[in-house]
């Protein structure tokens, strides 16, 4: 069964609206990375397609022989019938994720070569052109198929009208979900075609309780959510890999002595960065969540403290700097430039004390 930790309310939201005489033909998930937007995805996939379900059960006996009892909407989704076990290990043929990549790529009509693009970084109009003609047949077996666009901000320029046109004129039998961090990045028109369903971070307790249920070792579950900062993917992955969590405490620390530098420092460790990321696209995320992190501790143990005003806003412009720099490198705007610029915009720290000295 697909594993999702917290989100009740919105489990019970796509309860709902799978068991509607017309559900919603596309959704938009919206929450940082590691939340859970996928899975939740993944699961109203399984509540829109459970054969035990009691929308469903008009649909009669299963084709494949696995016929079971009807269920409860609570009860939904199962988890044992087929529908539910192809969607839970990712083999449904009626459940399609598409990403910047040549998943679905379509070459137009006539083009004579059209070359692959594994390494893209964004969702291109060939790929899109395979969706619709995709969504214009009929599903393979499910009751709904499924698409999956993630992330949904990286529809190209000529992607997104082209996407646009299939959502004014859905297909009765294909549900869309996007997923996507940055909802303002993903055309208007695109937006108000589907119902938004925010995906928020989930509190450190239920995500500890969570990594306990899937069978992870006391010490590791609660460093696990506290490191994850409310995401459980992030933890579930943590938990997988604990040697990553020793990492970012690394980074961590790594963050605090530039935080305490001087610009040459601050410099230095961007020019060291931004050739990591000149190497691997990868590279520079861990490091940036890491700020992320260092920040938001900081303006926690600012409120908690009672400092002034001015500390405070100077940890939020950080944030917010840390935010430019990502949608940036995802521009891909100069790298050195881009982190240079977030460096400037942080306020300097006394490691110490933590206390506010002054913008560099």
């Amino acid at each position: 069964m697909v594993t999702v930790i917290g989100h009740e309310d919105i489990r019970r939201e796509l309860r709902v609206l799978a068991g509607s005489a017309e559900p919603p033909h596309a959704l938009m998930f919206v929450g940082q990375d590691g939340t859970g937007r996928k899975l939740l995805a993944l699961e109203y996939a399984q509540l829109l397609n459970c054969e035990r379900a009691p929308w469903n059960a008009p649909a009669g006996a299963s084709l494949f022989g696995d016929d079971l009892p009807p269920a409860t909407a609570e009860d939904v989704p199962c988890g044992a019938c087929r529908p539910c076990r192809l969607i839970a290990e990712g083999s449904h043929p009626d459940v399609v994720v598409i990403g910047p990549g040549d998943t679905l790529c379509k070459p137009r009509a006539g083009e004579a070569s059209h070359p692959r693009h594994p390494d893209s970084r964004d969702i291109r109009i060939c790929q899109v052109r395979g969706l619709i003609e995709l969504a214009s047949r009929y599903p393979f077996e499910a009751k709904y198929r499924l698409v999956v666009i993630d992330p949904a901000d990286r529809l190209y320029r000529d992607a997104s009208p082209a996407f646009l046109k299939t959502l004014e004129e859905p297909p009765g039998h294909t549900v869309f979900a996007l997923l996507t961090s940055a909802p303002e990045a993903v055309l208007e028109t695109i937006r108000s075609r589907c119902r938004r369903i925010d995906v928020r971070p989930v509190a450190r307790e239920q995500v500890q309780r969570g990594l306990r249920e899937l069978e992870h070792a006391p010490e590791i579950a609660a460093r696990a959510a506290a490191e994850s900062r409310g995401r459980p993917g992030r933890a579930i992955h943590f938990a997988e890999h604990p040697d990553e969590m020793d990492d970012r405490d690394r980074r961590l620390d790594r963050c605090a002595r530039t935080a305490a530098g001087r610009l040459p420092e601050r410099f230095k460790y961007a020019e060291e960065l931004a050739e990591r990321f000149r190497r691997d696209k990868s590279a520079a995320w861990p490091d940036l969540e890491a700020w992320e992190a260092f920040w938001e501790q900081r303006l926690h143990s600012l409120a908690a403290s009672g400092e002034e005003a001015g500390a405070a806003r100077g940890t939020v412009r950080a944030l917010q700097a840390i935010a430019r720099a990502r949608e940036d490198l995802l521009a891909n705007v100069i790298a050195r430039a881009a982190l240079e610029l977030m460096l400037l915009a942080f306020p300097r720290v006394e490691m110490a004390a933590g206390v506010e000295e002054e913008v560099a």
